[in-house]
């Protein structure tokens, strides 16, 4: 669906939980979800999908490419690594990482795919890759990923490169997870079943940017009464699920150089709210640029393991529709 000059489409990241769990649960029965969600864009994982990677067997893309016909999906962006660990106790060289690019740039070149995510490209890299990029025909994007900030220094300065190299084929995938400012209530209410107090739960929330470093709230929450519950709680709050005040600012930033976005989210309410993430300010934000492109939802809810994407899905797809109509109007 396109509202002004968003159009809105998925990745199939958030399908992994059942695409783990359910043997024949695949590809083609994602693309089906898209269907009755009334997608057409898609964002397709290479070491999710995939059983050789970096590059796929031949029978796998094609695969892909025959399901996306019956289906009538367009595969808009690859999902792609940078393993800099691949050797135990050697660090990638730059004909390592390179050959990595090339591997993904040439995948998402047979699937058709416009764009490629990219992993943490180093600097000095990224006006050799951008020259790749061009010469396969697909654009790059680093994801801008938690626990990142826009503006943070080492973002800023890739910024920099790039607006120096100005080329269409090298840019940025904000990833909506920058800005989360509380915890997901599924989270929560996983590590209260698990025994935490919901009242050093929220002391935690409430403090965790109050000067306290995680071993100091930890210390502070186990003079409270906490327990194992609460560690863990920490730990995930400190780390996988942290959180503080959103750099809308820095935001706008990256706008001129956004390929497109992930909208990522991990929970959205029945009456169509996102408690985490201020949706409403991104998307006024990347109107206001004149942005046009791909909007990309992203559900990193299934690491709750509820089972529940297709739903999700369906409601933050409205909650964008109903935030964009009024942007737009």
């Amino acid at each position: 669906m396109k509202i002004g000059t968003i159009e809105q489409a998925v990745s199939l990241y958030g399908f992994e939980q059942r695409f783990v769990d359910v043997d024949d649960y695949g590809v083609p029965e994602m693309f089906t979800e898209l269907n009755e969600l009334g997608i057409e864009k898609c964002e397709l994982i290479g070491s999710m999908v995939f059983d050789q990677y970096p590059r796929p067997k031949a029978s796998e893309i094609a695969a892909v490419l025959a399901a996306a016909e019956k289906y009538g999906i367009t595969i808009n962006s690859y999902g792609g690594y940078l393993d800099k660990g691949k050797i135990t106790g050697r660090d990638a060289t730059d004909a390592d990482i390179m050959y990595d690019i090339t591997a993904d740039l040439m995948t998402a070149r047979d699937l058709g795919a416009p764009f490629l995510r990219a992993g943490d490209i180093p600097p000095h890299l990224l006006a050799a890759s951008a020259a790749m990029a061009e010469r396969y025909g697909v654009r790059i994007g680093i994801e801008i990923h938690a626990p990142s900030k826009p503006s943070d220094e080492r973002i800023q300065q890739m910024l920099a490169v790039m607006d120096d190299i100005d080329s269409p084929f090298m840019g940025m995938v904000p990833d909506f997870g920058c800005f989360i400012e509380r915890p997901a209530q599924p989270a929560l209410d996983r590590h209260i079943a698990n025994g935490a107090n919901p009242a050093l739960l929220d002391y935690v929330i409430e403090n965790r940017h109050a000067g306290l470093d995680e071993a100091g709230m930890q210390a502070k929450i186990a003079e409270m009464g906490g327990g194992e519950a609460e560690k863990w709680a920490i730990s995930e709050m400190f780390g996988f699920l942290s959180f503080g005040p959103a750099d809308i600012e820095g935001f706008k930033t990256l706008l001129h150089r956004t390929q497109y976005f992930h909208s990522k989210f991990y929970h959205v309410t029945e009456e169509l709210t996102d408690p985490q993430i201020p949706v409403d300010k991104l998307l006024a934000a990347i109107v206001e640029s004149g942005f046009e492109g791909v909007l990309l939802s992203e559900y990193e809810g299934h690491a709750f393991h509820l089972d529940d994407a297709h739903e999700q899905l369906e409601r933050h797809l409205r909650l964008e529709q109903k935030i964009l109509s009024s942007l737009v109007d």
